[in-house]
């Protein structure tokens, strides 16, 4: 079970990947934006959790989901 998700979306013309409130920097397609949110994703740390990543279905219904694994190194850092 996912603990977070994090969501692409459209942002000042272009697209950002959201974290609750926060959204990232903007990126050109929704292809940039799912690759930068996966790397935020894999350092990301929250324990034995892992990350869903939410964007929008290629068929345009709907939300297309996206399991991603976090850092479970145990390290603060």
């Amino acid at each position: 079970m996912a603990d977070i998700t994090y969501q692409v979306v459209p942002h000042d013309n272009g697209w950002a990947y959201k974290l609750g409130d926060t959204l990232s920097e903007t990126y050109a397609t929704a292809d940039e934006a799912i690759f930068h949110a996966k790397d935020a994703a894999s350092r990301q740390k929250i324990g034995d959790g892992d990350a869903l990543l939410a964007y929008a279905a290629p068929d345009g219904r709907g939300w297309a989901f996206q399991e991603l694994e976090t850092d479970k190194s145990g390290s603060r850092l």
